[in-house]
């Protein structure tokens, strides 16, 4: 089969005609359906993690592996174009064209040079005999990408069923708890906009925009849930720890589904990893995510009032978005009810009474339970949450999430 080989240089774009591309691209609302999806196996760095954000930005889906251990969930994610430096790993090289000619992939391989490795790269790939092969100078910015992409043809695939096997496939490898990172979005006081704590959120940082409700969902090994579990307990903790030696503690919360929360092994471990990190009592605690499950499980109950005598609170995250009523806040032994984002912006747009909202919230404090409204994105979105009497508020009014680098960067890692 004959090689294509069309060589697209990249134009060197300044970072003021990038950020107008990236808007414009985002101007389009039905750019997403239009975007691509593109696979890199290249290194990890500050540079090209930015390259990536930009692109999702731009509307496109991107996922990154490192090695030729994680190659099965590349293909699982149904690439439109791989990038590919054939200096990142001499294994992946051979490996990962060899696996791209068996199973025929239809869509652009772009290959990185310069590079030690680009040339040999380029004749393996002629020997495989894909389709459509080309390369891209390095170092690349988002828009030499994003400018090749109308050239390349986008692939059948199938949407977030990809992403779900290309978590199997990580699974399957041993690879998803590696590839997991965590950010943190802080959570404001209505009353004065100080931060009142912060949310620790679960990445996978070669999936960056993957829903993280699909990275754990019901399907997913327990035993494998708990450990990811701890290890947000783990990157809460320390990110507990810069802000202490900076002066300005603040609670730090970590999300948890009843199925762990219920389980005696995690219950076990949290006190152990708490101890070792010389937390506080109420300086970690749990966000219970709002998930339909039938009935309040025995077993449940108990985790909460244990972990509620080792001084960790628990809030009810993501409130009104399944079967949640008055009878889960008074049954359940949390200190703090977060209002979902959806039940708030319906709120606002007048879809959804602002005075049962209203009626929420005056009916947790009356049981000394704290609110959280979630979904703030506007000044005023601020201004209808502080007449509505929540306690606190979070969105991306005051930002997204962030590393903990962001947070306290000397301290970041």
């Amino acid at each position: 089969m004959p090689l294509t080989i069309t060589a697209l240089k990249p134009s060197h774009v300044h970072g003021d005609h990038l950020r107008s591309g990236i808007a414009g691209a985002c101007a389009s609302s039905d750019f997403p359906e239009a975007g691509h999806r593109i696979l890199f196996l290249d290194l990890e760095n500050a540079a090209a993690t930015d390259v990536h954000r930009q692109l999702e930005e731009m509307g496109n889906k991107i996922a990154w592996i490192g090695m030729a251990s994680e190659e099965r969930a590349g293909l699982a994610f149904q690439p439109d174009l791989i990038v590919m430096n054939p200096d990142a790993s001499i294994g992946n090289r051979h490996a990962f064209i060899a696996l791209l000619d068996k199973e025929q992939f239809a869509g652009t391989l772009a290959l990185l040079r310069p590079g030690v490795h680009f040339a040999d790269a380029l004749a393996l790939a002629e020997q495989s005999g894909l389709d459509h092969v080309d390369w891209l100078d390095a170092p690349f910015t988002a828009q030499d990408i994003a400018d090749r992409l109308p050239h390349i043809t986008r692939q059948p695939h199938d949407g977030d069923i990809g992403d779900r096997h290309f978590l199997s496939w990580l699974i399957q490898q041993g690879r998803l708890l590696p590839n997991l990172r965590h950010e943190f979005h802080e959570k404001r006081s209505l009353l004065d906009e100080k931060i009142a704590g912060y949310e620790t959120l679960t990445r996978l940082r070669n999936r960056p925009s993957i829903n993280p409700e699909h990275i754990f969902a019901p399907s997913t090994i327990l035993s494998l849930e708990i450990a990811a579990t701890s290890l947000a307990v783990e990157a809460a903790a320390s990110l507990l720890a810069a802000l202490v030696a900076d002066g300005r503690p603040v609670p730090i919360a970590v999300n948890c589904s009843a199925a762990v929360l219920a389980h005696p092994d995690f219950v076990a471990a949290l006190p152990i990893l708490l101890r070792r990190h010389n937390v506080a009592p109420g300086m970690i605690g749990i966000e219970l995510t709002e998930i339909s499950y039938s009935g309040l499980d025995g077993r449940l109950l108990e985790s909460m009032r244990v972990l509620g005598t080792m001084g960790v609170p628990i809030s009810l995250d993501d409130f009104g978005k399944g079967a949640t009523n008055f009878d889960r806040i008074s049954d359940l032994p949390v200190s703090e009810v977060k209002i979902d984002r959806k039940i708030f912006q319906k709120c606002r747009d007048g879809e959804f009474p602002a005075s049962l909202l209203k009626e929420i919230i005056d009916y947790c404090r009356s049981r000394t339970i704290g609110t959280v409204i979630e979904g703030i994105e506007t000044a005023d979105d601020l201004v209808l949450a502080r007449t509505l009497g929540a306690d606190c508020g979070q969105g991306f009014y005051w930002g997204k999430p962030v590393p903990l680098e962001s947070i306290v960067p000397r301290h970041g890692a």
